[in-house]
């Protein structure tokens, strides 16, 4: 079941003392690749490298590393 949708929902589903080790058993990750709205402003018409670059901030401001990745 691992690294799969049922997995995932499986996860998301626990509750109390069962989400903890599941949690550990089935780690997931969020992956963001564009950014298409910030602070309510629209931002499909703006080139991609602008909304990436809008991804990288906080990396670099934070100096955020594992589990997040870019």
């Amino acid at each position: 079941m691992s690294g799969t949708f049922e997995a995932l929902q499986c996860r998301a589903a626990a509750r109390g003392r069962s989400a903890p080790p599941l949690a550990a058993a089935l780690p997931a990750y969020f992956v963001a690749f564009d950014v298409l709205q910030s602070d309510g402003v629209e931002l499909l018409s703006r080139p991609h490298r602008e909304r990436h670059t809008l991804l990288e901030d906080p990396f670099t401001d934070h100096a955020l590393t594992a589990p997040w990745t870019l």
